[in-house]
Order: C-alpha cells, then structure tokens, then sequence
C-alpha cells in the first residue's frame, strides 16, 4: 500500500478483517488467549504507574494510558486474536464477505480466549507475589482500580465501552496499514493513551484488572463483575461497529467488488 491513508485503508480492511474472522476455530482460540494474556501485560504496566502516582493526576493517568498500550501493541505486532478490535468484522459481514453466524461465532471465540488468557494472566501475576510490588502499592492501586470499575452503573460502562473501542479500533484499523513495527507502536499509543487516561472501559482489560483487584481485596459481587463485563462488551462492539462502518462506507466500500481507485 502506497499511499495507506483514507480510501486505501477503507479498500483493504474488509479482506484482512475477513482472513482473520475465518481463520481456524483452534487456531483462532489459541490467538485469542494470546490476546488476553498480551493485554493483561498491559494492565500490569498500568497498575506499576498507578501504584507510584498518588495522588492520581492527569499526567499521571497519560503515563498509565501510554504505559498500557504495550499491550495492544504486543497484540498487532503478534497477530493475537484481540476481541475488542475483532468487533471490527462487522464491516466484512455489511459487505456481504462474512455471514452473520461466522461473526457471532468469531466474536465468542475471541471473548472466551481473551478471557481465559486474561485470568490466567491476573492468576500467574499474584502467585509471582505481584501484589506486594513498590511495598504493596501495587495491590492497593488494583484494589483501587477494580473497585472504581464495579461501581459504574450499567448505562456508564455502557457509554464508556463505545468510548474505548472508538479509541481501540482507531488504533488497530491505523496499525493494519502500518508497514513497519516503528509505524504500528506509533499508530496504538496516542488512541490507547487517550482512552485508558479517560477511565473509559475495555472489556478485555477489565478481565484482568477485576479479577487481580479482586484478589487484591478490592471486594464486590459476581453480579457486579457480570454486570461490567456484559455493558462494556456490549459498549465496545457498538463502538467497534461505528468506526469499521463509518470508515469504510465514507469512502465508498459498499460491496465486496467495489474496489476501485479513486
């Protein structure tokens, strides 16, 4: 791609969107575990800056937004099956490249990897005594986090869920066209910075940082936990879906053939 901006990108994303959701259902969920263990890598980066910046400020909460966006970054310099940027295939399925069963299914097989690979993430970094990091700050910071996360209401974790995954998708829909790592890392960091900084909710992360918050002693409910998951997830397809569709049909990509040069 010479020229990989606007059109261009809006021109190639339904096939490369349409490659991932039909890779193998294993394949598929062994990349997806990937995911979630790549992310949770970036909850813990964010935990170690919010445990070394109380009082909480607004650079602090840039540094914890560029810090976190290692994560997204190991995910699409890897090819792991993320699936808050996976919401995306709701543009090939729009153009008739994708039928509506595969999205379901390539969207549940992408949740549930990411979920595993999350816990398991957030299991491993408090066996390795991760709590007790910076003299037990670390685990107050998780605490802390969780804790703010399983208060918001649905209609909030809701709202924030399209808000992150306009920010997500930004970033992965840049990172696709990057033809370079160098390219890819600068692509995520400003929409990943912005969206973690603003406290707004990412379903995937969230299935680290609850459940190491929670072994923290942050407390609350499998209600509450349920609650989170289930609005942030909705939130962020909703999001996701707005940005592929938004992008591709305002320039123009409205069939599977409809693939010329402007």
């Amino acid at each position: 791609m010479n020229d990989p901006t606007g059109a261009k990108i809006a021109r190639s994303a339904p096939e490369a969107l349409q490659d991932k959701a039909e890779l193998p259902w294993g394949r598929m969920a062994l990349l997806a575990a990937l995911a979630g263990v790549f992310i949770g890598f970036g909850s813990i980066a964010f935990l170690i800056v919010q445990a070394d910046a109380a009082p909480i400020t607004g650079s602090a909460q840039l540094l914890s937004g560029a810090a976190f966006s290692v994560g997204l970054v190991l995910v699409m310099v890897t090819g792991a099956e993320l699936f808050t940027g996976n919401t995306m295939f709701a543009l090939p399925a729009a153009v008739h490249r994708l039928t509506g069963q595969r999205l379901i299914g390539a969207w549940a097989v992408a949740w549930l990897g990411n979920l595993i690979g999350s816990v398991a993430l957030a299991a491993l970094f408090v066996a390795a005594g991760g709590l007790e990091g910076l003299e037990g700050e670390v685990g107050e910071a998780a605490a802390r986090v969780a804790r703010d996360k399983l208060e918001k209401g649905p209609a909030a974790a809701l709202a924030s869920g399209v808000l992150a995954n306009i920010l997500v998708c930004l970033a992965v829909w840049m990172a696709m066209s990057a033809r370079s790592i160098p390219a890819k890392v600068l692509a995520i960091i400003g929409p990943v910075t912005i969206f973690v900084a603003a406290g707004f909710e990412h379903s995937v992360a969230n299935m680290s940082l609850i459940p190491i918050g929670m072994l923290a002693g942050a407390g609350g409910s499998a209600a509450a936990i349920a609650s989170n998951l289930l609005f942030s997830t909705i939130g962020n397809i909703a999001g996701g879906t707005l940005v592929s569709l938004a992008l591709g049909f305002g320039h123009g990509q409205t069939s599977p053939d409809d693939d010329r040069d402007e």
